[in-house]
């Protein structure tokens, strides 16, 4: 059952976000660079992502402070950073022409690669906590399967399973909480969110209309964001849901990206381009240049009153931003 008005409004109201003006500001990328892109932070002033590079190629960056780095990586094709944590503890992929895709971890200005599971043709880490529990998905044989690694013991990976068909892990907690979703394939094209803890186990998460696809996109304290299909058909994913304590509730608009401590949710609309969710209402994010509102996505809701993402500049070029929230 969806939560009562009350829990509803402690969901966006707790960092002080209500009646926040919002104000964008571009992120630095090294000269000559054409675009950049935010994936996750350390909740804080750590960001990361990745940029182009003046040969076009895809390079791992971090923001702190308002500072860039452009990260080493192996290989000479392309590399991301997916997440970082509050220790300066980097995850990415990287991919060159002759091997497939494989996790890479950034610690103590060592580059080191994530291992494969037996017999795996890919690895892609996607998030990584202050304890560096690192989670997210590789090949296993025909399918995808849950994986987790430990930046402390980086040379073995574990095997969280598929549950069914194919398994995705997308993001971790501080507390150590998964979420992610299993995916079927075949007559019935079938998508399930999932969460639990990597010593603990998966299940799934129940959806605001049962029996209907779901995917859990991001987590932060007792809060899962996501989207669910709302009625009892087949049709396409679309509908913005959060899991809270009280358990899955609706909101408008289509893709949640992010969500803090306290429960603010940030992400995209298709009508809206960047929002916020305020209770039960979106909020357009102010774009970098007009025209280009659509090209914008909140990708990361800080504990701080910052989100981060993407918005197009005034020739259209993908660049790394943030908004801050003022009075």
């Amino acid at each position: 059952m969806p939560p009562p008005a009350a829990a509803a409004e402690q969901l966006s109201t707790l960092d002080g976000t209500v009646g926040c003006t919002w104000v964008i500001n571009e992120l630095p990328l090294p000269a000559g660079w054409s675009a950049g892109y935010v994936y996750n932070s350390d909740r804080h002033d750590s960001f990361a992502g990745y940029g182009v590079d003046v040969d076009g190629r895809t390079r791992p960056l971090v923001w702190h402070d308002g500072d860039v780095t452009v990260l080493a990586a192996p290989g000479g094709v392309g590399a991301v950073a997916q997440d970082v944590n509050s220790h300066g503890d980097v995850v990415g992929a990287t991919q060159d022409v002759d091997t497939p895709t494989h996790g890479v971890l950034w610690r103590g200005g060592q580059v080191i690669d994530l291992p494969l599971l037996p017999g795996g043709g890919f690895a892609v880490p996607t998030a990584i906590n202050d304890a560096g529990l690192i989670v997210g998905y590789a090949a296993g044989g025909e399918t995808s399967h849950a994986v987790a690694w430990s930046a402390n013991s980086p040379q073995s990976i574990q095997d969280l399973g598929v549950m069914a068909g194919s398994a995705y892990l997308t993001d971790v907690t501080q507390q150590g909480a998964v979420v992610g979703w299993t995916e079927t394939a075949g007559e019935e094209f079938r998508q399930q969110a999932i969460a639990g803890t990597v010593r603990e186990g998966l299940t799934t998460l129940p959806g605001p209309v049962p029996g209907t696809n779901s995917v859990a996109r991001a987590a932060a304290g007792p809060y899962i964001v996501g989207s669910a299909v709302l009625t009892g058909g087949s049709e396409d994913l679309g509908s913005a849901v959060v899991w809270a304590p009280t358990g899955p509730r609706a909101l408008p608009g289509t893709q949640p990206n992010a969500v803090n401590d306290h429960g603010t949710v940030v992400g995209f609309d298709a009508d809206l381009g960047a929002v916020i969710w305020v209770g039960d209402h979106e909020q357009p994010l102010p774009a970098l240049a007009a025209g280009y509102p659509f090209s914008t996505s909140a990708t990361v809701a800080t504990n701080n009153n910052t989100a981060a993402g993407i918005s197009a500049d005034a020739q259209g070029h993908s660049r790394p931003v943030t908004w801050s929230c003022t009075s």
